[in-house]
């Protein structure tokens, strides 16, 4: 097994093959300060950190999550924090639902001993009312057990006293003795769930406009961070700021944001935000947000995540190999940087910048080689390939390629800087067969996790990047009167293309829906209007005023669209790969792939099945 194979960190609640702690160390330890400021000043607080692509932020991320993970049972002498990771793959319009669902989706998870984020949070809580000794788990335990009825006296206590919405301290209550836990899930996401469902819950949901809703859950976010308490500070990473824009000339996106991380450094008083950009994109990133949003982004600094040094690249060799029980030759020289050539691993050097997933990367292609030695026939073709590059040492950094040549065709002698040892390089890959093998492993991925909760998101931030796609010229725009249109596109002049979601399972909240959008379409402020609606959501047959209202609407010529799960799966893919390559994340064989040139590929082989619902969804002519 080749332990370099892994070079990307895709999420922080994966285990990372190695880490070495030296590795950002500044940057980290200034986030875990950040963590102690929140607790100790009981005021919520922001930083932010910046890298090149590759250098490990998201890896940074996940050496946070560890260090905050709590390392046995609740206790009174034990301190702990809470933790979510948000990838801003979403449209800015539903970033607020976005993270209401990712911080849901995080407290539920389990963690040491299978207890939730959820559970900890209920555990603290309880512990202020009514002091435990030591464990708190086991106290609550017998509660449970013993006196359920002072429980539920409790845990109404802390709603009072946090003065908690009912639909809210209801929730706490399912929490506190395990109720309806799947379907409480879903609510708190911000899912439509069927009248039957919520009335188990005693659960009330909004029905209101697509903006509404956005409301809705920025209230839901700063109430659970309310409900948390300063005792258990929140440390909220951002991570892939980038992806957020659907184009380069998208600043409303990075606004959005600006303003969302404002709203909970102000309206909260436990969180810790940590936010992730490249480097090649901060000055455009300071420049899209308000400046009053940025200092509240920054308010505990800007931090920087610099390459590797010599000591660092050996020790994050040294412990990929160690991790994963690989031998290496005893020689000192030879160790250090095995399986690279000590030549190869000086030039790397003289380079002056290495980031840790180039350096991975390579030692991948290097460890490849040693198990599966080519033949001396695709050695000569890889070098003849690449003889133009090696006459100009910029080539490769243009490229995002590192030249490298065998030690032994190239001596480098100790008195000589290593850069000549850049004289040759191994051939690109090829990018095309890269884009490929990630939409092939994507798309299949996507086919298994699709679920109709994701409908609305999935749409409303891939079809502007489909549009890109398939060089249609078409700008977002948003009009007040239609309140339940958030998709609309202007592309030529008078003509303006607009999608209504229509995705509830609750058959009250889909009326009214239908409802107003057809009051709305009365306006005729569209040219075409898309009413899309997820065939795994059935309408039942008793939901009389909903099936009339689509009929009417029909009647209006609005068109009624049903995309497939296939078509949704596609749509996703789509979105992860292009949002991917936006920040630098898209990579094949160590090569970055960059924007371009995965929206090159996919222009060209993009499914026949997508290529017709761009046609209808961004089309006049379409149906």
């Amino acid at each position: 097994m080749n332990p370099f194979r892994q070079s990307i960190v895709a999420s922080p609640w994966e285990a990372t093959p190695a880490d070495v702690p030296e590795i950002h160390s500044q940057a980290f330890n200034h986030c875990v300060a950040g963590v102690e400021f929140v607790r100790s000043q009981q005021r919520s607080a922001a930083l932010l950190i910046h890298g090149e692509a590759g250098s490990g932020k998201t890896h940074l991320l996940s050496r946070l999550r560890t260090r905050m993970a709590p390392c046995g049972p609740s206790a009174t002498y034990r301190q702990e924090c809470l933790y979510v990771w948000v990838r801003l793959q979403t449209s800015p319009r539903m970033i607020w639902r976005t993270l209401r669902r990712t911080l849901v989706d995080d407290w539920f998870r389990p963690v040491v001993n299978s207890k939730s984020q959820f559970q900890r949070i209920l555990f603290h809580r309880l512990a202020e009312l009514r002091p435990a000794e030591w464990d708190l788990e086991r106290w609550y335990e017998f509660m449970l057990e013993e006196d359920p009825e002072g429980l539920a006296r409790l845990v109404d206590q802390i709603a009072d006293t946090l003065d908690l919405d009912r639909n809210t301290a209801v929730a706490f209550q399912h929490i506190a003795f395990g109720r309806h836990l799947r379907d409480l899930r879903a609510w708190l996401a911000g899912t439509s769930l069927p009248q039957a469902a919520l009335e188990r819950l005693d659960l009330a949901q909004d029905d209101g406009s697509d903006e509404e809703r956005e409301d809705e859950a920025r209230q839901v976010v700063l109430m659970l961070c309310r409900l948390a308490g300063n005792e258990l500070p929140v440390v909220m990473c951002f991570d892939q700021v980038e992806a957020l824009q659907t184009a380069p000339e998208d600043h409303e996106a990075l606004f959005a944001f600006g303003q969302l991380v404002s709203t909970l450094h102000d309206g909260t008083t436990n969180v810790l935000l940590v936010s992730c950009v490249q480097t090649t994109f901060l000055t455009k990133f300071r420049d899209s947000v308000r400046g009053a949003d940025y200092d509240r982004l920054t308010s505990l600094g800007t931090f920087s995540l610099d390459p590797l040094n010599r000591k660092q690249a050996e020790q994050l060799i040294a412990r990929r190999l160690m991790a994963a029980g690989a031998t290496r030759p005893v020689d000192g020289d030879v160790a250090a940087c095995w399986p690279l050539e000590p030549a190869e691993f000086e030039a790397l050097l003289a380079r002056g910048f290495i980031a840790p997933r180039q350096l991975i990367s390579l030692c991948a292609e290097r460890f490849e080689a040693r198990e599966h030695p080519r033949t001396d026939e695709s050695v000569a073709r890889s070098e003849s390939t690449t003889a133009a590059e090696a006459a100009s040492p910029d080539a490769a950094s243009v490229s995002g390629s590192i030249p490298i040549v065998p030690t032994s065709q190239v001596p480098v002698p100790p008195s000589v800087t290593p850069t000549s040892a850049l004289t040759a390089a191994l051939a690109p890959p090829d990018r095309s067969a890269g884009v490929l093998a990630e939409w092939t492993k994507r798309l299949q991925a996507k086919r298994e996790v699709n679920t109709p909760d994701l409908t609305d998101e999935i749409l409303s931030h891939a079809l502007p990047l489909l549009a890109k796609v398939l060089n249609l010229p078409r700008q977002l725009i948003q009009d007040d009167q239609l309140k339940d249109v958030p998709v609309i596109f202007d592309g030529p002049p008078g003509v303006r293309i607009g999608l209504s979601f229509c995705t509830q399972a609750n058959m009250t909240s889909l009326a009214a829906q239908l409802k107003r959008l057809k009051a709305q379409v009365a306006l005729k402020r569209l040219a075409k209007l898309l009413v899309i609606r997820d065939l795994r959501i059935p309408i039942s047959e008793n939901a009389k005023a909903a099936r009339q209202y689509l009929v009417d609407l029909e009647d209006e010529h609005a068109l009624i669209v049903h995309p497939t799960v296939e078509t949704l799966a596609s749509l996703d893919a789509l979105r992860t790969l292009l949002s991917d390559a936006r920040t630098g994340d898209l990579e094949y064989a160590g090569e970055r792939i960059s924007p371009e040139a995965a929206e090159d590929w996919l222009s060209q082989n993009l499914p026949a099945e997508l290529q017709e619902f761009g046609r209808l969804a961004l089309t006049v002519e379409g149906r």
